[in-house]
C-alpha cells in the first residue's frame, strides 16, 4: 500500500481463479469495485473518508466512470491500481486510475466523478469544506484517456425486463453499483463473450433503485461493436452506460 501522504495512492492485488470471468480474466465489475475500494482508501488517509464524512450525515458516492483496458489481468496474475486527484469543486470531485501488471506496466485508466451524498436527504452535499483537497492534485500526472462522455437516452432500443431480488441489494438497502454492470453484460451469450472483450466502458449513475423494482435494460447497437445501454424504471432511467467491444 502507498504511503498515505502521497499525492499518489496504490495497492496491489493478486487475481485468484475464484475473481475470474469464465475467460479466466478479470471482469470490468471487479476493478470497479477495485477501483472504489483504492478511492476509499485514499480518502481515508487524506482524512476525507468515511470516518470524517460520517459525523456530517454524509458519503462519498461514485457518479460516472470510464474504464479503458488494452488488456485485463489474468488468472493468478499481481497488479497495482493507483489513484489521484484530479479536479475538485463545490459539488464534485474527479479521481483518476492507472492499472498496471505484475512488471509495473499500464495495462488500462480510469477517469471518475465523485460527488458527497447527505444520507439524511439523499441529496448531494456541498463540499467546499474539502477545498484544501486541491492541493494534492499532482501537477505532472496526467490521465491518457478521454473522460467519460455526456450520458445520452436510448433511442430504437430493445427492451428486456428485470426484477431486482435480495441479492441485488447491499448494506444501504439499494441495488449495489456492480449490479448495473451485471445485468448489463448479461444481455450478451457466453459465446460472444468468448469472442469479444470489452476495451472502454462507461457508466452514468443517475438514481438509486430499490428491492422488488421491475427496471428494463434497453440496448441500442450502434457502429463499430459499440453500444448504448440504459436501465430504466418506468420513465426514470436509473443509469446509463457506453460499451466498446473488440475482437480478442
Amino acid at each position: 500500500m502507498g504511503n498515505p501522504t502521497d499525492k499518489l495512492f496504490e495497492n496491489r492485488y493478486f487475481l485468484t481463479p475464484a475473481e475470474c470471468n469464465p475467460q479466466g480474466r478479470m471482469p470490468i465489475t471487479l476493478l470497479i469495485n477495485r477501483l472504489i475500494e483504492v478511492a476509499t482508501l485514499h480518502a481515508n488517509a487524506i482524512g476525507i473518508g468515511y470516518g470524517t464524512l460520517v459525523g456530517r450525515h454524509e458519503t462519498w458516492v461514485l457518479s460516472r466512470v470510464a474504464v479503458e483496458m488494452s488488456r485485463y489481468p489474468a488468472v493468478n496474475d499481481h497488479y497495482t491500481i493507483r489513484t489521484w486527484i484530479s479536479s475538485i469543486n463545490r459539488l464534485f470531485s474527479e479521481r483518476d486510475f492507472e492499472i498496471l501488471d505484475t512488471q509495473g506496466t499500464p495495462i488500462g485508466y480510469a477517469r471518475t466523478v465523485w460527488a458527497v451524498l447527505n444520507t439524511d436527504t439523499r441529496q448531494g452535499a456541498d463540499i467546499s469544506h474539502m477545498e484544501w483537497v486541491a492541493d494534492l492534485i499532482p501537477a505532472d500526472k496526467v490521465c491518457p484517456v478521454d473522460k467519460p462522455s455526456r450520458p445520452r437516452p436510448v433511442t430504437g432500443y430493445a427492451a428486456h425486463p428485470y426484477r431486482f431480488t435480495y441479492c441485488d441489494i447491499d448494506v444501504n438497502r439499494h441495488v449495489n453499483s456492480s449490479r448495473y454492470i451485471e445485468l448489463l453484460l448479461n444481455q450478451w451469450s457466453l459465446s460472444f463473450h468468448d469472442e469479444f472483450r470489452l476495451t472502454r466502458f462507461e457508466i452514468a449513475y443517475m438514481r438509486e433503485a430499490h428491492y422488488n423494482e421491475e427496471v428494463e435494460v434497453r440496448l441500442q447497437h450502434l457502429d463499430n461493436g459499440v453500444v448504448r445501454a440504459e436501465l430504466a424504471h418506468g420513465d426514470a432511467p436509473l443509469c446509463r452506460a457506453l460499451l466498446s467491444f473488440s475482437a480478442r
